[in-house]
């Protein structure tokens, strides 16, 4: 009695099972979504080409092989975009001037400190010091404002609005002296030389207003 209870009780049970609802689902079970779209965009592919023939199972592999891009290009863009907050966010803590004594300081006197470094071997500091009389020389000709809390980025921007001619050599003193003094590079007479360089118009520029 109760074998034959249990009996109907599973037949009843598996035509419950057999029904559609149930197996569409045990159907699609397992199924990934991402893949099964791929599938769908290659065979509308193949659709415009219907004298191409691929072999059997083409669609599944290049399926697979085109979510493995994506997931590539998407971890790429995600480190490249942590990279750039990164650095975007430790340039603007960057300003370039110590304290505010180094604003009061002249044009000159930090080109004859600049050069007393250099002198003495210390060619970080005089790579800095060039680049701070740059910045107090483009101050005095009033193409930007030298402010302690500003960064290269915002004298940059301007330069951009006051004098565009000199935003050029401008960028390549920044980035040698972020370089130097943020990158950890190294510094020697070359790398002051090349600052001394960048410079150098605008010293003429001067002695001729003189």
């Amino acid at each position: 009695m109760i074998n034959e209870g249990w009996k109907a009780e599973k037949k009843q049970l598996e035509s419950i099972l057999e029904r559609d609802e149930y197996t569409a689902y045990l159907r699609n079970d397992g199924r990934n979504p991402i893949i099964e779209w791929l599938e769908r965009m290659w065979r509308k592919v193949m659709d415009l080409f219907p004298d191409m023939s691929v072999p059997p199972g083409t669609p599944k592999v290049l399926a697979y092989v085109l979510l493995g891009i994506l997931l590539a290009i998407l971890v790429a863009a995600i480190v490249w975009l942590v990279r750039s907050l990164i650095l975007l966010r430790r340039s603007r803590r960057r300003s370039v001037f110590r304290s505010a004594a180094e604003l009061d300081r002249s044009f000159a006197a930090l080109l004859r400190e600049a050069e007393e470094c250099a002198a003495e071997g210390n060619y970080p500091e005089a790579v800095r010091r060039t680049f701070l009389a740059m910045l107090l020389l483009m101050d005095e000709r009033d193409w930007v404002r030298a402010e302690r809390w500003k960064t290269n980025r915002e004298y940059a921007e301007e330069l951009y609005e006051r004098q565009p001619g000199a935003v050029e050599s401008f960028k390549q003193a920044a980035s040698l002296f972020e370089l130097v003094y943020y990158g950890g590079g190294t510094a020697g007479a070359h790398e002051y030389g090349r600052m001394t360089e960048l410079l150098a118009p605008y010293r003429r520029e001067e002695a001729g207003y003189a």
